[in-house]
């Protein structure tokens, strides 16, 4: 398949450099070589690593982020048309009743089978090249058991 036109594309990434640069106030911006040539990247900006990746899909070309933050990671696909589709994050955190017996147990359960599912999704897409010390730590607290 033909790549889109990087002059489409390379315009709705830079577009989303300006949107992280407005959002994070730092400067942002993925480089041009990896633009061209679509080449895979991570790099650390302040005080979070931003990883993407480069993709096709239905004949459409996308880049893929996942932004660690120790404060809440983003994770998103950049569709070559500009479509931004939010995508789920590693969590840590759940909600549970404790009026309801067993109701921690079980949502812990689901919390932590969710967080392995993704993070093996996230690694089969070459997101996990580099991960920050917070998130092995937190994916070590999350999928450790203390029967182990």
């Amino acid at each position: 398949m033909e790549r889109g036109s990087i002059e489409k594309i390379g315009v709705t990434f830079t577009q989303m450099n300006r949107h992280f640069e407005e959002r994070y106030r730092e400067t942002f911006v993925i480089p041009e070589d990896a633009l061209q040539e679509r080449k895979n990247g991570s790099m650390r900006i302040a005080t979070f690593q931003f990883n993407w990746v480069f993709g096709e899909a239905d004949g459409y070309e996308y880049m893929e982020f996942y932004r660690f933050h120790r404060f809440g990671d983003e994770h998103a696909r950049i569709w070559e048309d500009g479509t931004v589709e939010d995508l789920d994050v590693l969590e840590t955190m759940y909600t549970y009743n404790p009026e309801i017996p067993g109701d921690k147990e079980r949502k812990e359960e689901e919390s932590a089978q969710r967080y392995e599912i993704l993070l093996g999704e996230l690694s089969e897409a070459g997101l996990l090249e580099e991960v920050p010390g917070h998130t092995a730590m937190n994916t070590y607290l999350v999928l450790w058991k203390e029967s182990e």
